[in-house]
Order: C-alpha cells, then structure tokens, then sequence
C-alpha cells in the first residue's frame, strides 16, 4: 500500500513539473535568417528548367506525388499508396495514386486529385512551352493533346474523387520510371482557382499564390526580402493545434536581398544568420574549404539558334563549343561549379541500381579547349568567319557576363565577330521561347534523375514548346529549332524501349548523337554550395541538390526571435510614421 502512495505522489510530482515546464503558447517556432538563393521574380515550377536558383525555392514551396531522396531513390510524397489495373487483352493499362489524408493547400483547402490533373494539363496545353512535357507522353492523348488534335477532356487523367487520381496509359509502360517521372519539381499540383487567367503574375503576387509544400510564401517584397513561413496544414489535419512543431520545425526561414554577398557573409559570421547559399567569387572563396557541397541537376549552357547562319552548320556549333576551355570557364563562374564533360550532370542515374549515367558515360566534351581542331571544323564548313557577326545574349548575372566576355575573345580570335547583350526577366524568356537569339546562355536544368529528361527535348516530338493549332505541323522543336531525324528517331525508339539496360545504352547514344549535333554547348555543371552555423540541425538534400529545411532546428532560437520581433517591429513602426508624413 506504501509503495502505490508513493508512487502516486510521484507521478503528480512529475505531473506538476511538466505543466510547470509546458511550451509556450505563443511559441511557434524558431525564425532562421538565411541565404538560400538568389531573388526570383516568380515561383512558378513550370519555366524552371532554365534558371538553376529557382529550384532551391520551389523545393520548400511544392511537393509531388513522390519524391527522390540523396541516395536517388523514389519515395512517397503527397501519394500514399499506388497501384496498377492491367488488362492486357482489353488494352487498357491504368495507374491509381491515392493522396495522403490531410494535406493542405496554406489556405487549408484540401489538395486534391484535381490539383494534380489541372497542372498536368497544363503542362501538355499546346498553349504552354515547358519540356516536362514528355514525362507525361505515355499518358492517353497526352501527344495529341500537346499537339491540338484533341481537347483537355480526352487526356488520361482524372480525379476519380477528391483523394484518388486515375492515370490512363497509351499501352504498356514501366511504373518504376513513371514513378520517377511524377517526382518531378515541374509536375507537382497547381491550383486552377489561383493560376487560371493569372498566369502572368500568380506566382509573384501573395494575393493569389499557395503551397502545399512544407513552406509558403510571406512577406513577399521585391527587391527587398522573403520569408519561407511554415505551412501550418502540411501533411496533418488543419483540425489539429497540438502538434505545432510535429511536422515542420522552424516557423519561419528569412531572407534580406537588400544585403550585398559580403554583408550576407559579415551577419553569418556573426551569428546573425544560420545558413548562406549565396556568394560571390571573393565570399565563396574565401571559405571553400568550409563548404558542403551537392549536385544540382544543371549545366550551365549555350544554346545556338540552328535556323540562323552560321549556326544551321553543324561542324561551325562544334567549332564553337570545343574552342572554349571548360576550365577556365569553371574558374571564372568560380562558386565551385565543374566543367562540363557532356550534357548530362552528376546526379544522374544510369540504371536503377544508382550508378552515375555521367561516370559511366565518360567524358565527351574536353574540358580543355581544342582551337585547331575549332580552326580545321571552320574550314572544313566552308565558310569565312568575317562574314558573320552574331550576339551572346546572356542574364545580368556577373558570372554569365563574364563567361561571355571570355567566350567573346575566344570565338573573336577564330575570326567572328562576337557581341555582348544581357537582360533578364520576361525579356530573357521571351527571347529564349520566341527563338529570338543567335546564342543564349541558360542554366539547363534536368526535370528527372533521369537522362531521358536532359536529352528529349532536342527532338521535335519531344521538346514540350507552345505549337500553333492553326499550323499545319502541329509539332514544335526545341527552342534552338534542332530538328534532326535520326536524332528524333532515336529519343522515340528510347521513349518506346521498356527494357532498362537496353533503354540506358540508348540513352548513352543519344547524348554522343547530340552532342555531335551540337546545338548546345555545354560549359559547366552547377552545385549547390552552402554553409551552415553549428547552431543549426536537421537539414537534408533532395535527389535533385536543394536543401530541405522541413526538420532544421536552431539551437537557443528564443534570443534570434526576439531580435528579430524588435526589428520587425522597428521596421514597422518607421512604414507608420512615413506615411503620416506624406
């Protein structure tokens, strides 16, 4: 009888103290100042394959239906469970994922399986150039549709109910690739309330943008700064207030673009801020050597328009890439990028036992430049260089202004004459789309951990670009207007080859086949370096190199709130009285 009174006591003792040592409700998380990546004008996951930053970003904003860890394997995303229907003497091959109970949208509207049909759709619209596109093409209709020989409604997916989405293949498929098509960053759910008759400025306007990710989009000012605020509804009922911190850790993940690269650098030695993804030349290599370093699925490119002269010659685009010194060029961008050895990244599978496509592939393109083998490609061609005067279009990005300058004194030495021009935003991607360029430089990003997503779009069938229905070739080349038959031959036989060794040996060739072809010249691969304080934890790498900051915790982060709350505060206080002055 002792022992259970004492034991009684006890356990209200240890009652008393919890509630004695209960969180505080207002707690709500820690509030991380960072540097993840550079100010995007948009968050929107289509466009993505051309701008390697914008990645780092949607990656906190977005989730498909699976996703790829470090180690390139498919996991479960917003799908819970899949499963297939075959009837192979009816020729009818289907795929039903089943959504995850409870996840949100920010706004805590449920995402659905309609979410996931109205993005694809648009992804396949004729309307839309987005090179996503032939992940889905083993779809029903998905070509054809692409092409405008059938309506949105003849497209093989649909939202049985709101938790189950029903994909309707052309015949046979391969479920594992499709499961990785579907990890995606280009084909994760889109909201038709949000995006439809907005898509010029729902990505960059609070007013009508939503996540379903771990994060979403506050404190949206241009120019200035960004928060990444946790998505309170991520993958948990929006019933439930009890477990605040169970799914996403921090409460919010702040950025200030009013600071310079040095400035960035100065506060996270300090300790004024957590984790920095952004430098320059002089910041990055300055603290090399403490830096972690990941793949990003991107190749910093030239892309040469094949319907202009002197760049419909194949043997002149070979001349042009090989002249280049992918070492040199490297040294320039510095932030420890890798010159390209083909056009496929690290990062890439070449089966599905993992192994590296580009450590098997080799090396294809020689880091070092080759200028008598540029001069004798020049006179085998047939032409004279001084006839020709064409323009390097490039972002304002020092790091592409200064490898142009490079390229500039190079291609001027084979006896072209070379001009500078650089821009950005709409202007940059309506050129690039419009085909309005002799050559432009991108950060080509692959769609996939696979090869397939990085080589496709060079053949017509495949490039995913906007078509006009009124034409009567309802199909686009990719934007450097490549437009080979053998080449488009081989990415179908590819696209039809359900056995994966025989499908990765194809692959292989295609990537010697286009480089010969030579409408882009790849010049270095890009990576993902960061740094991080020691007061910060939990931090993971997606299969595609950004940084997941869903389980980061900050050590003591009361003190950097309540900073952080004074300077809010301040900054709010000082808008006020501004505008009692006006």
């Amino acid at each position: 009888m002792k022992k259970i009174v004492s034991l009684t006591l006890v356990c209200l003792m240890v009652l008393a103290l919890l509630s004695g040592c209960s969180v505080d409700p207002e707690d709500k998380g820690a509030m991380i100042p960072v540097s993840i990546s550079k100010e995007m004008k948009a968050y929107d996951p289509v466009p993505m394959i051309y701008d390697a930053e914008l990645i780092k970003s949607t990656g906190l904003l977005y989730e498909g239906l699976t996703i790829v860890d470090d180690n390139g394997k498919v996991k479960k995303g917003l799908a819970d469970d899949w499963y297939t229907k075959i009837d192979e003497e009816r020729g009818e091959y289907w795929l039903y994922f089943e959504l995850k109970e409870g996840t949100s949208w920010d706004d805590e509207r449920y995402v659905q399986a309609d979410d996931f049909v109205y993005a694809w759709r648009r992804v396949l619209s004729p309307e839309t150039s987005s090179p996503a596109a032939a992940l889905l093409y083993n779809i029903k209709n998905a070509k054809a549709y692409k092409s405008g020989d059938v309506t949105a409604d003849d497209l093989g997916v649909y939202a049985e109910s709101d938790s189950l989405l029903k994909v309707e293949f052309e015949g046979p498929f391969d479920l594992d690739q499709f499961l990785l098509n579907v990890s995606s960053p280009a084909l994760v759910a889109q909201r038709e309330d949000n995006v439809s008759g907005y898509e010029d400025t729902w990505a960059s306007s609070l007013d009508r943008f939503a996540a379903n990710g771990p994060f979403t989009l506050k404190n949206l000012e241009m120019g200035e700064r960004v928060t990444f605020q946790r998505n309170p509804v991520y993958l948990r009922e929006k019933e439930s207030d009890t477990a605040v911190f169970k799914v996403v850790k921090p409460w919010k993940l702040m950025q200030d673009f009013t600071l310079s690269a040095e400035e960035q650098m100065e506060e996270f030695k300090n300790g004024e801020s957590f984790f920095i993804s952004n430098f320059n030349k002089e910041t990055y290599a300055a603290n090399e050597k403490k830096m972690k370093t990941v793949d990003l699925l991107s190749v910093y490119s030239y892309f040469f328009n094949t319907t202009k002269a002197p760049f419909d010659n194949a043997l002149v685009r070979q001349a042009l890439s090989i002249a280049l010194d992918r070492e040199e060029i490297a040294e320039i961008s510095g932030m420890g990028v890798k010159p390209a050895t083909g056009l496929v990244t690290y990062g890439v599978q070449d089966t599905k036992s993992s192994k590296s496509f580009r450590k098997k592939g080799g090396d294809l393109i020689s880091t070092t430049a080759q200028l008598d083998e540029a001069k004798a490609l020049i006179k085998k061609a047939g032409i004279n260089p001084a006839d020709y005067t064409f323009t390097i279009y490039t972002l304002r990005d020092e790091a592409d202004v200064a490898i142009a300058e490079y390229t500039k004194e190079v291609w001027e030495g084979l006896g072209f004459t070379v001009k500078l021009s650089s821009g950005g935003g709409k202007n940059y991607t309506n050129k690039l789309y419009a085909g309005d360029f002799d050559v432009i430089g991108i950060d080509y990003q692959g769609l996939t951990t696979d090869a397939f997503s990085f080589l496709a779009p060079f053949a017509k069938e495949y490039s995913g670009e906007a078509v006009d229905i009124q034409a009567e070739d309802r199909t686009a080349t990719h934007v450097t207007g490549l437009d080979d038959e053998k080449y488009n031959a081989l990415i179908d036989k590819i696209f039809n080859t359900l056995d994966n060794k025989e499908r990765v040996a194809l692959l292989h060739d295609a990537e010697e086949m286009l480089l010969e072809l030579a409408p882009v010249a790849p010049l270095h691969f890009n990576v993902n370096s960061y740094l991080k304080s020691k007061k910060l934890s939990g931090l993971e790498v997606s299969g595609y190199g950004y940084v997941i900051f869903t389980e980061a915790k900050l050590k003591n982060y009361e003190e950097t709130n309540a900073k952080i709350t004074e300077e809010e505060n301040a900054r709010k206080q000082a808008e006020i009285e501004k505008n009692k002055n006006k």
